[in-house]
Parts: C-alpha cells; structure tokens; sequence
C-alpha cells in the first residue's frame, strides 16, 4: 500500500523494495508495478543487470544523489526487456533489519528535476518503509522465540490460559460469591468483608459455608483475578497499575506476585508474548 502511494505520488511505473544477500545479489522484499509480473518477493536481482541496487557502495550512492536531482539516468538500464530511462534511488537503513533499496523507475525519460519537497518525501517513505522493516524483524523473532518456548512447554498456549482462568461454574453459596465478585471487579472492593455483606452474610458465617462446601474465599478470589487479568493485559491493554487498581490489590508488586503464581511470568512478559495474538 505504501509502495502503492509512493509509487503514484511521483509518477513512476515500478517501485522496489531490496535488500543485499551478496555483494553483487540483492532480494526483493516487496515491489509495486501494477498488474505485470515483472518482479516477486524474493525474487533475485544482480547488481550487473540492475544498477540502481549498488546504492550501498559510496561512489555509486554519490552518482544516485545526483540522479535524485534530476530524476533521470545518465544512460538506459536493461532488465529482463525492461528499458529503465528514469529512475529515482536511495538506501533504506533500519535500526534491526537488513539495509536495503527502495527505487522507483519508469521505462521513458523524465526531464523534469525533484523539488524539494518531493525530495523530503522520498526520504520520509524511506524512514516509513525502515520502521515496518523493523517491526516485521522483531515480530518474526518474537514469534519465533514464542513457538520454541510453546514447543519444549516452558509455557502454555493462550487458549491453554484462557482455560484455565476461565470463571469457575458454581452453585450454592460459591456461585453467589463468583457473581458478586464479578459484580465487583473494577468499581468495588473484593475483601471477604464486603462480599459477605451484599450476600447479607456475617464474615464468620460466609466462611463457615464455603467451608462446608470444601471451597476456599481466596481461591475463587484468586480464580476471579486471574480470569480478568488476563482479559485486561492482552484484549484492553491496561496498564499494569491500573489493573493492580481495578483487582483491588493493594500495589502493582502484589499483583505481578500473584501473577507470576498463577502463570509462572510477570505481567508484562504475558503482554508481549500474547498481544498479537487476539
């Protein structure tokens, strides 16, 4: 899509995106030509035959300064029967990813000279193209360290977690105490004390009947938590401390404590694991 736009803002035919996988050998990483299949990603393109792809060498990108000037070679190049008259060129420098081209080029003269304007424009597509580079490197590693982590069980699934924080289905006095404390979350206080008083119980008898059903406050405190912990670090985004504050624990430490003791990492390991992934 930018490569679309680029493309059609300064009047060119075909737009490129490349990166060196040798001295003499660059790949391309994405291109924009309309409808012809000239190009593909992938696609390996030799410096003797594409001239513009030898930018990285201080001679050259002297020479391709000038062409930016004019908008125009000194002299046609050639690749697979295209006829390359005019061609706009300059480097793409990420701060993670592979440096790279990114070249525009049509098959007639252009006698006219870039402004200044479209000069900066050029370079603002550059820096726009290195940081989706950027990010697509740093997607692809996470994801990589993800899967391997998923593979030798180091960690769960996100559906894995899901399930296992999923509201436990009760009945009795236990059901009622998941309700109001799914009632509560985010506007209310969870203590047993305030539970047991909208249930219209003392704290003691609240007690005694979840005992008598082998159920503990804490757990299904803890079960209610962790279901909207989740919920809030990886669909809402919330901050850490904000969701510290809507589960009502007392700071952010107890909260990434009793979310480490329910995943085994920090709350915001578990962001940047799972964001992409809803």
């Amino acid at each position: 899509m930018m490569l679309d736009a680029a493309k059609q803002r300064f009047g060119f035919d075909y737009a490129l995106v490349t990166r060196p996988v040798s001295e003499t050998v660059y790949e391309v990483q994405a291109f924009s030509c309309g409808g012809e299949g000239r190009f593909y990603v992938g696609q390996h393109i030799s410096t003797a035959e594409f001239l513009c792809h030898k930018v990285n060498d201080s001679e050259q990108l002297h020479e391709l300064t000038n062409v930016a000037e004019t908008g125009q070679m000194v002299s046609p190049l050639a690749y697979g029967g295209l006829t390359v008259k005019s061609y706009v060129g300059l480097p793409i420098e990420p701060q993670f990813a592979s440096r790279g081209v990114l070249s525009f080029f049509s098959s007639d003269s252009r006698d006219e000279r870039l402004n200044t304007d479209n000069k900066k424009m050029l370079t603002h597509f550059a820096d726009g193209i290195a940081f989706l580079l950027d990010q697509l490197k740093t997607q692809a590693q996470r994801k990589s360290v993800d899967s391997s982590m998923f593979a030798n069980g180091s960690i769960s699934t996100l559906d894995e977690y899901l399930e296992q924080a999923r509201l436990p289905e009760l009945y009795g006095i236990p059901g009622r105490v998941v309700e109001v404390l799914t009632r509560r979350i985010g506007a209310s206080p969870l203590s047993i004390g305030h539970v047991a008083d909208e249930l219209n119980l003392s704290k003691r008898t609240l007690q005694r009947r979840l005992q008598q059903q082998s159920v503990n406050f804490a757990d299904l405190r803890d079960q209610v938590r962790y279901h909207y912990s989740i919920d809030y670090l990886v669909r809402n985004r919330k901050s850490i401390d904000s969701i510290s504050v809507a589960l009502d624990f007392s700071d952010r430490t107890s909260f990434t404590n009793a979310f480490k003791r329910w995943t085994g990492m920090s709350p915001s390991t578990f962001r940047k694991l799972f964001r992409d992934f809803v």
